[in-house]
């Protein structure tokens, strides 16, 4: 390759304007540094290099742009200069590895911001493998928001547990401020795992399947992270209790045909008090309102909403215009110190990465240490349970402890009962694997619809300002203007400068050189959005299998994922697009659209939200669990996490699996076997 050449070929697509140009501005720095991830793109870049010529660095600039021009317009070239482009964004626009590249700077992105001190959430006390007793009262295997929670509700009660987790601890300096490896927008391995040793295979639209390990394709993998707390540990926090109706769908709205809608055993009366304990115990800031009209509640939130921004008084101003509803999202981040941890600092770059001050709530700092303090749980840490197995007497784990160590150690672990708490795919999976659960194990595997408007504000409403999203309107849940219960409207988070620069979320955008630049400098500040969240309405035929030609790193056959769409799931999709179109006109902004994603949905059957894998039925014939979490056909074995959503709710889950799972906890209290 000639470097010479290349990096005059950079220097063209991030020219010199005042800031540096692409190759001293990061990309040479990043081409040098990268190792093994730029594999796939140096081959590419010699072909250009070679393409472009020796004598293309003594060109003038219009003659350079020219060719470069001409190499995007060849059949092969096409392909060489989308691989420039690509490395350039992420050289000069993304933080990783500790750098701090030119494009940061110039669009004024910082991390933290000035004169916060990043700091670590300190590592939870865990048990050495070697110390694991033969007996316990219970073993949670998982310790997300459900297994946390659980856990929490079990040793309060005076109950022994061993809570396993297949993941390590990590620190917040792997969890953060590296936009080519969090989860949420991972161009490369994610920093959220699980790893090598993990593969699953993704049945396409066209019924065509991919093998893609755990430190693959986080997208189509799925969003879900692996680690101690789960998603939590990385999520945005938003809070939401789902609504009456979100309990009772089929009776509501009957069952579109050829979809399987099905009421929830419990509602949300019975919900209420788990829902309050949840929110007093995960540290949910919100206020009473418009929001909370439709959900009786007991008790109020324990922290203010967080303060506002411009965004949220734009569109507050443009739902009054409307008539609509609307406030601050609830969110579980501290707005005020509580605790002993700080209040947010309302960093840019909250979802997906660790919070800097450790303000963000979830099961690693609330439920879990709550267990821990108990003295009657037990933290196991990369541990991953490779079978369960239901016995009258007693039920037994086989657990495969220091799993990413050279010499890994099998443990054989017996309970008086065992909760599954892995998420929606892998509870499943790890259920199958071990020869439990009926044929509805597995089935109904299902997510949220998604959508986002765009359009352009002028002043900016969204800048560098977290947490994230701020401001919502439930006006369209459950109402006449979007069918089969509609979806929540929330403004659109701002993206992070890599999103911007790669996938202008505009039209117009020069695709390089000086007008892209400023464009990210200058025009990028006025992109202003909402983004919709609605029900997936579930199937039958959307489920987790075991995929037998797929294994893990023990052999055990991964997850087979298919995700099929009903018809009514596109209803929500375009009533939701359509009522975020009216809110931003409203609102002030023009050049209004929908963006159209390469799947309407989500990438990945898995998703980020999958939910209902082992929904929730008194009746075996139409679901693979009971009310009480107990999987049909077992004595001894539960599930406690999302996979137990019969529906999905119009809002994001968490706090309803948190109140739900403490719901489950008190069931299996009440039933001791």
């Amino acid at each position: 390759m000639s470097e010479r050449t290349l990096r005059a070929a950079v220097d063209r697509v991030i020219p010199a304007d005042g800031w540096r140009a692409g190759w001293a501005g990061g990309v040479g720095a990043y081409l040098e540094s990268a190792g093994p991830e730029l594999d796939w793109a140096r081959p590419l870049l010699s072909a250009l290099a070679a393409r472009l010529g020796p004598g293309f660095a003594e060109l003038d600039e219009a003659d350079q742009d020219a060719a470069l021009a001409a190499a995007a317009q060849h059949p092969e070239g096409a392909i060489e200069f989308r691989a420039l482009q690509r490395v350039c964004w992420e050289g000069f626009y993304a933080s990783s590895g500790g750098r701090d590249p030119e494009g940061l700077r110039m669009v004024g992105f910082h991390d933290v911001p000035a004169g916060v001190t990043p700091i670590d959430a300190p590592a939870p006390r865990t048990v050495d493998s070697r110390r694991v007793r033969r007996r316990y009262d219970a073993i949670v295997i998982g310790s997300g928001p459900g297994g946390g929670a659980v856990a929490r509700s079990l040793t309060a009660a005076g109950k022994h547990v061993l809570l396993l987790e297949r993941a390590a601890w990590k620190p917040n300096s792997e969890l953060r401020g590296d936009h080519l490896h969090d989860k949420r927008n991972a161009v490369y391995r994610p920093s959220a795992g699980p790893g090598a040793g993990h593969p699953r295979i993704h049945v396409d639209d066209d019924g065509g399947e991919t093998v893609i390990d755990g430190d693959g394709d986080a997208a189509r993998y799925g969003l879900n992270a692996m680690l101690p707390g789960g998603g939590t540990r990385i999520w945005q926090g938003m809070a939401w209790r789902f609504l009456p109706e979100d309990f009772r769908m089929a009776s509501e709205y009957g069952n579109p045909a050829g979809a399987s809608l099905a009421d929830w055993p419990v509602g949300y009366d019975e919900l209420e008090p788990y829902y309050s304990q949840a929110e007093q115990e995960l540290g949910v800031a919100g206020s009473e309102g418009a929001l909370t009209a439709r959900t009786r509640r007991s008790t109020r939130y324990p922290m203010p909403a967080m303060g506002t921004e411009r965004s949220r008084e734009v569109l507050g101003a443009g739902a009054a215009a409307l008539g609509w509803g609307w406030g601050p999202i609830p969110l579980a981040i501290n707005s005020v110190p509580r605790n002993g941890r700080a209040a947010c600092v309302r960093c840019p770059q909250c979802v997906g990465h660790a919070c800097p001050v450790d303000a963000k709530n979830g099961a690693h700092n609330t439920f879990i240490p709550l267990a821990l303090a108990t003295g009657r749980c037990e933290l196991l840490l990369d541990a991953e349970a490779v079978r369960v197995e239901d016995g009258e007497s007693t039920a037994t784990v086989r657990v495969m402890a220091d799993a990413s160590t050279p010499t890994p150690r099998e443990l054989v672990v017996e309970a008086d009962v065992v909760i599954v708490s892995a998420g929606a795919v892998e509870t499943p999976r790890l259920l199958m694997a071990s020869g439990l659960g009926n044929d509805h194990l597995g089935r109904y595997l299902h997510d949220h619809r998604f959508t986002t408007v765009l359009g352009v504000i002028d002043p900016p409403a969204k800048t560098w300002i977290g947490p994230g999203h701020s401001v919502a309107t439930l006006e369209h849940v459950h109402a006449d203007t979007i069918p089969w219960g509609g979806g929540v409207l929330v403004d659109l988070m701002t993206l992070l400068p890599l999103t911007m620069a790669s996938d202008p979320p505009t039209d117009g955008v020069p695709g390089w050189g000086l007008e892209h630049k400023r464009w990210m400098r200058e025009g990028r500040r006025n992109v202003f959005g909402v983004f919709g969240m609605g029900q997936e309405v579930p199937l039958a035929t959307s489920r987790v299998t075991l995929a037998e030609s797929a294994r893990d790193r023990w052999g055990a056959p991964g997850a087979r994922l298919r995700k099929d769409t009903h018809p009514a799931s596109l209803e929500i999709e375009a009533g939701m697009a359509r009522e975020s179109i009216t809110w931003l006109e409203a609102s002030g902004a023009t050049e209004v659209a929908r963006r159209m994603q390469r799947r309407t949905a989500t990438a990945s059957a898995a998703g980020e939200h999958s939910s209902g894998t082992a929904r929730m039925g008194e009746d075996p014939a139409h679901a693979a669990t009971g009310a009480d979490g107990r999987l049909h056909g077992a004595r001894r074995v539960y599930v406690a996490d999302a996979s137990l959503h019969p529906t999905n709710g119009s809002v994001n889950p968490t706090l309803t699996i948190v109140a739900n799972c403490l719901r489950v906890a008190d069931r299996i209290l009440a039933d001791w076997p």
